[in-house]
């Protein structure tokens, strides 16, 4: 069984899966093997290079330049996407865990969804979200940004098996991911 935990930057997803780690699940996480394909010598690496060689500093890929031009260029965004997506998910589908528990931000906006039999979205209101996302050092014009390069909440609740609101404390939060577990028989 593969279990997909999504939801906006910032909303929590993240707690989530440490929480199963803790709990003895395999999570897999899409941001980190995306990190792994970046690296010097990789398939993603190497085929970044040649679709985006301005963003390399040498022999290093300048994530920040990288950014800045794919927020800011939907066609470039896409090239980008194609790249790593297919990569990423080549690594998801070859895990045989079960249950297997995978962070994927961006699972509605990929079509992800359809090779899950599960997912969550974990949704935090905007007014508590923003300045989480401040505290940890995020510019509020940045936070925006990302938020509106994503799918709006209300299309992701609609494509949601499971919604769990992280509004409260983070013990609320635990309960609540329990109970999903036990709804789950994992």
């Amino acid at each position: 069984m593969k279990i997909a935990v999504t939801g906006s930057i910032g909303s929590g997803k993240s707690v989530v899966c440490e929480y199963l780690r803790q709990k003895g699940f395999d999570v897999f996480d899409c941001d980190y093997e995306n990190s792994l394909l970046l690296q010097k010598g990789e398939k993603g690496y190497l085929m970044i290079r040649e679709e985006f060689p301005d963003c390399f500093d040498g022999d290093e890929l300048n994530k920040k330049k990288l950014a800045a031009i794919i927020f800011n260029d939907e066609e470039s965004k896409k090239k980008l996407e194609d790249i790593c997506h297919p990569l990423i998910l080549g690594r998801l589908m070859a895990r045989s865990d079960d249950p297997l528990f995978a962070e994927v931000p961006l699972l509605f906006e990929t079509g992800w969804d359809a090779y899950f039999d599960h997912n969550l979205l974990v949704v935090t209101d905007t007014d508590i979200l923003i300045p989480r996302l401040v505290e940890r050092g995020m510019e509020y014009e940045d936070i925006m940004e990302r938020l509106d390069s994503q799918m709006s909440i209300a299309e992701k609740i609609k494509r949601a098996d499971k919604i769990i609101y992280n509004n409260g404390s983070l013990q609320d939060l635990y309960q609540l991911i329990d109970e999903w577990l036990c709804e789950l028989q994992c």
